[in-house]
């Protein structure tokens, strides 16, 4: 697998086309990609697939008599993972696409460190949040990772495992290529299922998954529960060569502790067997912290064509900036990767 930097795989065309093909990111679904440009720029009617919510924003402008939508945003869809954005693209650029195209303001979200710095410099403003990695450090195996919890989560997590493990489940990794036809529609029914328990439709079909199962065969890996080779549960994730990356899950069956099995352990333990330094499980959720992910801020960039609603939004921002700074530090203080204690 060559080297790519943190999150480029979401960025490639690789992972962008399918989503695109499939009709999920498409200008019949509100995502409009703009044509000609090397970053995944679109054109958006709706603020769904995100993940940095702007409702309050589009609220505020519908109060004042003014449209929010169009807005541009640079982003990959229904995907909240850090990475490279602009590539080329400059603030400057983006505010002269807005007025071409009508639209109320431009968003960058998830971008990295540096490009945030240079928006924050052309008079963007900046908005965090958070989200939960966890991070290889120097455990030998998953019992040497549990040695670094405290007693209580480190007694949590085998109380867990145990009581699972007690259901008899054949839980193992697959690859795209190992799944029959019927597998597939059984894979993807397991994926719509947590959207549905929402009322939501899901954000994915079967065609974007089966896209990206051709186009990354090596990227995009199945955690699978079987229960006399049936299929009960998935969750499914990608990978590069540093970073695995957390995605979606569904189940078929309720069983204590098999969420958190399939989405969170058994990633450990594949990054602990192959070598990668992180995993990456997403925006929000507290309840990673009791199971060894830690929170890393994650930030996003925001211009609004109205000056009115810059300062606006800018002095809003600024205070909730605070208030997720201070949550970093609390939950940084409350995070289960304390100290390593002698194992029990």
């Amino acid at each position: 697998m060559g080297r790519m930097a943190s999150g480029a795989l979401f960025v490639s065309a690789d992972y962008l086309e399918p989503l695109q093909t499939s009709g999920c990111a498409a200008p019949a679904s509100g995502w409009q990609r703009l044509p000609g440009m090397a970053a995944p720029l679109y054109a958006k009617t709706h603020s769904w697939g995100e993940f940095v919510f702007d409702f309050a924003f589009a609220q505020a402008y519908a109060e004042q008599g003014l449209a929010y939508y169009p807005k541009l945003v640079c982003a990959v869809p229904f995907t909240p993972v850090p990475g490279p954005r602009l590539n080329g693209l400059g603030a400057d650029q983006l505010a002269r696409l807005c007025g071409e195209r009508e639209a109320s303001s431009a968003h960058v979200l998830f971008l990295p460190d540096e490009e945030a710095q240079a928006l924050s410099e052309a008079g963007w403003l900046l908005r965090r949040d958070l989200r939960f990695v966890w991070q290889q450090r120097d455990y030998r195996d998953f019992e040497d990772f549990l040695a670094a919890l405290a007693s209580k989560k480190r007694k949590n997590i085998r109380a867990e495992r145990r009581k699972l493990a007690a259901l008899g489940l054949d839980i193992r990794w697959q690859s795209p290529a190992e799944f029959s036809e019927d597998e597939w529609q059984e894979l993807f029914a397991l994926y719509a299922s947590t959207y549905a328990m929402h009322g939501q439709a899901p954000y994915l079909n079967l065609d974007c998954l089966r896209g990206w199962a051709r186009r990354l065969p090596e990227q995009f890996l199945f955690c699978v529960a079987r229960h006399d080779g049936a299929l009960k549960a998935m969750a499914f994730f990608f990978r590069d060569d540093q970073t695995l990356y957390g995605r979606h899950w569904g189940s078929r069956i309720q069983a204590d502790g098999l969420h958190f099995e399939l989405c969170y352990y058994q990633g450990i333990e594949y990054c602990l067997r192959h070598g990668l330094t992180h995993f990456d499980a997403g925006v929000q959720g507290g309840h990673r912290l009791l199971r060894g992910f830690e929170p890393v801020a994650t930030q996003s960039a925001h211009w609004f064509a109205d000056g009115r609603f810059q300062r606006a939004i800018g002095d809003y921002l600024a205070r909730e900036r605070r208030m997720m700074d201070a949550q970093l530090r609390e939950l940084g203080e409350q995070t289960a990767v304390a100290r390593r204690e002698p194992p029990l």
